[in-house]
């Protein structure tokens, strides 16, 4: 049996903290055991609960984080997390005797200082996001240290999609980056016992509304400030329309205040830490998603394969589109335009690939070839 550990900064309820979630609960339990060392710990999230329910271990670099650190915590773990992290992590993965890490996030530049120490242990590494956000950048200690890893620790690169390989095989000069893509189980989402009427009067949304959703952090790149601009516009069309937002972040009080300042306070519902994404999706009519990009988005993953209409921007990568239901808008269009397509009869777009290609039961199969020591194509 291989000793794995997952490395992420947080096991939240964003797409990689469920990607993270996803792999530990669908590896083969008789070939692999499984860890995920965190920076800190949320036991909150719906993630947490779920691992924590399927007894995977969780374990947290610092034991103990506050739910409202003082200034001088901050500043004193913020000096201390220089060598802090990397030793306590180093201990963790000579402890639980760890042979596979799979490190994610921006968290290449701490696994740097201990390489020395880790050399013939294997080592991935999976980009979330755009790699020239990822990887240059702002994050440029995480491609140097990226390209330390690659050259010192034979670290495999692993992309979402095909643009997204082609583009890290480029930064760094290499051409055996790993492409395995997000993973759902498509049947929790194809399949939904409830009623949309039960779902709803569970949820206090009236029955006859046309429901909005959208998924996702509440952060720039998501753009949920067009998003309240487009609800508004839906608002004056549709006397019954509604929006359902399930996320965290630190920009959903803007967005509720921006709600409130347009009249719109009790047309609206924002939840979080939630474990039953696919009744959600069920409540709702049409999924939004005019996010300014993505690496590759969970949410509109599973978005398409719950068989929701999709009004999605057209800046985030083609491979994104697997349902016909799905219908790329340009940002540059106005809010009015964005309200025409949600309330558009059904139109046909181009799909560029299979919902069926995302099962995790599939590609989990080739997580664990890469886990093993390889992957063929």
């Amino acid at each position: 049996m291989k000793n794995i550990a997952e490395f992420i900064i947080s096991v939240k309820d964003g797409g990689c903290g469920t990607l993270v979630k996803n792999y530990a609960l669908a590896l083969d339990k008789e070939k692999f055991k499984v860890v995920i060392i965190v920076i800190y710990r949320n036991k909150q999230t719906a993630n947490d609960r779920i691992l924590t329910q399927n007894g995977i271990n969780i374990i947290p670099i610092y034991r103990k984080n506050p739910a409202s650190p003082s200034i001088l915590y901050r500043l004193i773990k913020k000096l201390n997390s220089w060598w802090y992290i990397p030793y306590r992590l180093k201990r963790i993965l000579q402890r639980e005797r760890i042979e596979v890490l799979h490190i994610h996030m921006w968290l290449l530049h701490l696994v740097k200082r201990i390489s020395r120490s880790i050399r013939g242990m294997r080592l991935l590494y999976t980009c979330h996001s755009l790699p020239r956000l990822y990887l240059a950048g702002q994050r440029q200690r995480e491609g140097e240290a990226a390209e330390h890893l690659i050259r010192h620790n034979n670290l495999q690169m692993i992309a979402l999609h095909e643009d997204m390989r082609k583009e890290i095989n480029e930064m760094f000069g290499i051409e055996n980056t790993a492409v395995i893509r997000n993973g759902i189980d498509l049947a929790r989402f194809q399949h939904v016992p409830e009623t949309k009427r039960s779902i709803r009067a569970s949820l206090g949304i009236p029955e006859n509304a046309f429901v909005t959703g959208h998924i996702g952090r509440f952060s720039e790149e998501k753009n949920h400030a067009f998003l309240v601009d487009v609800f508004e516009k839906l608002c004056k069309q549709r006397e019954n329309a509604f929006l359902l937002m399930i996320g965290l972040g630190p920009l959903r009080w803007n967005v509720e205040e921006k709600l409130a300042a347009l009249g719109l306070k009790r047309k609206y519902l924002i939840l979080s830490h939630r474990t039953d994404i696919p009744q959600l999706l069920k409540a709702m009519d049409v999924f939004v998603f005019p996010s300014f990009y993505e690496g590759f988005s969970l949410a509109l993953l599973e978005a398409q394969a719950a068989g929701l209409r999709c009004v999605v921007s057209d800046s985030i990568n083609a491979e994104s589109f697997l349902s016909e239901l799905t219908l790329p808008v340009s940002l540059e269009k106005s809010s009015g335009k964005w309200c025409d397509a949600v309330l558009a009869q059904p139109v046909k777009g181009r799909t560029n690939g299979k919902i069926e290609d995302y099962d995790i039961n599939r590609e989990i199969r080739r997580v664990e070839q890469l886990y093993l020591g390889g992957l063929d194509g």
